[in-house]
């Protein structure tokens, strides 16, 4: 029998933050992945608060941590711990190549594929703001085909934004293939070939005058590193700004390939297709997960494990027409009381999503607790969306409680 010091599950941003920090830890550490998970589609930017409960503005993201709900998650990991966490993010970044830009005391606006401003706090190069300050020469780039990017509504919706006002030129990029049915991912995959850049750059530099600041959407590559950017930059001489857009974001992409990277240097196990069924527990301590295959069962046995499936969207809960349950350990899942209440009605509010805030309950060592607040698995963790008590799409939170949360747990055991 093979055993581990912790089995984590779940391989998005929770799950390897927690496999990296167990490792760096000494630990030997397997991870489970199901598949590639939500955070290959995802932004790939860190929000760690963008407001509270009440709608108001988080102007500084860590101070307003002690204004929280005592049930959110960053309430159990603590002020200090969500610091180091992020800290602990950017330092992976700094030594992968992929140096992020931003503090966990500091809102940055960042412009979306609508023209809109979405708040955050860390994010690549690709989408450094402030070279909005270097030029009023603005310039949206689009391209033929490109689903999902529509350069006159962003260029007439950021014109009204505060620290976005001005005129914005329109310039459309052509690629050497057709379709009606163009993505982020053709464009970067396009200008990862020696050709589609230096063609990308002459069509660029026929439109564009030196000094501009081109926004784009996020196609400068599917790795994650600065290559395609500095190329540009050096040949072109102009600024470049990608935009957040819905999934799949390239940028989740790149994130995800560092810190599979990452774990891998640090000798983590990573199992693929991993689908975990059930675990073994005996006397509150969980003695091993098992997984089904085509082949055969598996059991992973170790001393302690990490639950960072998700929630109802990534499928670490399961949501029924009466309940929702979590199926590999049957931990209580925290929801309210009358399903008429799981919802406002009203999607688009200034108010929170009951639903939202459906998970598993912990102690302030992020183990599950059942109603009366007694642990249920002294060696079980739980990270990332699987957390009960806060809405992350609402306050803008999902992967600062992603990392802080897999900081913790790993930690913690």
């Amino acid at each position: 029998m093979r055993k581990s010091d912790i089995v984590v599950i779940g391989s998005g941003l929770a799950g390897l933050v927690a496999a990296s920090t167990a490792a760096g830890q000494g630990k030997k550490v397997t991870l489970l992945a199901q598949g590639a998970g939500t955070l290959t589609i995802a932004g790939g930017i860190i929000d760690i608060l963008g407001c509270l409960g009440d709608g108001s503005p988080a102007n500084n993201p860590i101070a307003a941590i002690p204004r929280l709900a005592q049930e959110h998650p960053y309430r159990k990991i603590g002020v200090e711990t969500v610091e180091e966490a992020i800290n602990y993010f950017l330092k992976i970044c700094q030594e992968e190549g992929y140096p992020q830009i931003g503090s966990c005391n500091q809102i940055q606006w960042i412009p979306t594929a609508a023209g809109t401003l979405k708040p955050t706090c860390i994010v690549p190069r690709t989408m450094d703001i402030s070279s909005l300050e270097k030029t009023t020469n603005r310039i949206i780039v689009g391209f033929k085909y490109l689903k999902d990017f529509y350069p006159r509504l962003i260029a007439q919706n950021l014109a009204a934004m505060p620290g976005y006002g001005g005129n914005y030129e329109i310039v459309t990029i052509t690629p050497p293939f057709g379709g009606r049915d163009l993505s982020n991912l053709d464009i970067a995959r396009w200008l990862e070939t020696d050709e589609g850049l230096k063609e990308f750059a002459v069509q660029l530099s026929q439109k564009v005058k030196r000094g501009s600041l081109l926004i784009m959407p996020p196609v400068l590559g599917t790795s994650p590193d600065y290559r395609i950017l500095n190329w540009l930059k050096k040949n072109l001489e102009c600024y470049l700004l990608e935009t957040v857009t819905i999934p799949p974001a390239i940028t989740g992409l790149r994130l995800r390939s560092l810190l599979i990277n990452h774990v891998k240097k640090l000798g983590v196990k990573v199992i693929e297709q991993a689908v975990v069924t059930g675990s073994v527990i005996e006397n509150g301590r969980c003695l091993a997960v098992v997984t089904e295959s085509a082949d055969r069962q598996r059991s992973y046995y170790a001393k302690s494990f990490i639950l960072a499936t998700g929630g109802i969207y990534g499928g670490g809960l399961i949501a029924n027409s009466d309940q929702v349950i979590e199926p590999i350990f049957n931990l209580p899942v925290k929801t309210p009381l009358e399903r008429d209440n799981w919802t406002n009605q009203t999607l688009f509010s200034n108010r929170e999503q009951p639903f939202a805030k459906i998970g598993i309950a912990v102690d302030q060592r992020m183990r599950p607790i059942d109603e009366t607040g007694t642990t249920i698995l002294s060696n079980v963790c739980i990270a990332g969306r699987t957390l009960a008590g806060y809405d992350y799409c609402f306050e803008k939170s999902g992967n600062g409680v992603a990392v802080s949360s897999g900081y913790k747990a790993a930690m913690s055991v």
